[in-house]
């Protein structure tokens, strides 16, 4: 008889958080059995206490007036004046979940760590706001971060942008959007467990899909029929796993090993190999979609912003 290999198992620390969650009374919101309003005031409770401790910035909230507006938050670092490089990030949650405070103490802990400008923003979401709204607003939040950059105290040769699962889509697509008009480039993109494809026929849909560690496929499919909302399901801009990579700045692609969306790195991984894009891939076993906010918790959550703060200090400085 063959032996089977064995089955993918969360790491101690990942159980023990889990446990923490479960006494707090604390999750993300299921969208699947939730009514929206519900799932996010469920999930914006969760990272609350994610957000919890970590160190202070200085912080500024600005409007971008674009249909909808868009909040930007735009956190610097204490005791750092002058002009300093900036990093956009982009939050996740399917299009559907996140508001501006989403990965607070994350973005706090990088301004710190790297010494830049680390930036957020609420983009609208669906299902009152499919694509492309929100990458519109990325996009526009890229330009005016480069085009006030002096009133900023932002180098704007010197900014990069990334985002974790649906913020990874935006970033990429938004990449490919200023590549495609031949407009100015950020200097790096990060993209940390993308939600990149429509295509749920893949290894690790197969295997890590059914929701035992969190996120599932079915969760997917509604994250990506209320974003699509009637854009074709291959459509390049809305799922960027299907535009050409040719032309995109350097990138750093983080994955979690037991995360239904694993395929969807490691396909765009062999796509920028094969067109020669100089990037890093970095894989974290034992941990699930969404690890990357949890650095109060977590050893390898602390390791992948590091690996953040390690592409910001190579590229950017």
């Amino acid at each position: 008889m063959t032996d089977l290999p064995p089955a993918p198992q969360p790491d101690p620390e990942v159980l023990a958080a889990q446990e923490i969650f479960r006494q707090r009374g604390l999750a993300n919101g299921d969208i699947l059995t939730q009514p929206i309003a519900e799932a996010r005031a469920t999930t914006y409770r969760y990272q609350a206490f994610l957000n919890e401790g970590g160190p202070e910035a200085e912080i500024s909230n600005h409007t971008l007036p674009t249909t909808p507006p868009t909040p930007v938050r735009i956190y610097r670092p204490k005791g750092k004046d002058g002009v300093l490089p900036a990093y956009l990030h982009v939050h996740g949650g399917g299009f559907a979940l996140g508001n501006i405070d989403t990965l607070d103490r994350w973005k706090r802990e990088v301004a710190e760590q790297a010494g830049v400008v680390v930036v957020g923003l609420e983009y609208a979401l669906a299902p009152e706001h499919p694509y492309p709204t929100a990458v519109e607003q990325i996009v526009a939040v890229l330009r005016w971060l480069w085009s006030e950059a002096a009133n900023l105290g932002i180098d704007p040769e010197r900014i990069g942008i990334g985002g974790e699962s649906a913020g990874g889509n935006g970033a990429l697509a938004a990449l490919l959007r200023l590549r495609d008009g031949g407009e100015w480039q950020p200097r790096l993109g990060v993209i940390i467990y993308g939600m990149l494809s429509t295509d749920h026929d893949t290894p690790s849909h197969h295997e890590l899909g059914d929701g035992r560690f969190g996120l599932s496929t079915a969760r997917l499919e509604w994250f990506w029929k209320h974003y699509l909302a009637g854009t074709p399901r291959d459509d390049a801009g809305a799922a960027p796993q299907n535009a050409p990579v040719e032309g995109l700045p350097p990138l750093l692609l983080i994955a979690a090993g037991l995360d239904p969306l694993l395929d969807d790195t490691l396909k765009l991984d062999q796509r920028l190999t094969e067109a020669g894009i100089p990037h890093d891939l970095k894989v974290y076993s034992g941990v699930p979609h969404g690890f990357l906010g949890q650095t109060g918790l977590l050893t390898k959550a602390r390791q992948a912003q590091a690996d953040v703060v390690a592409a910001i200090n190579r590229h950017l400085k």
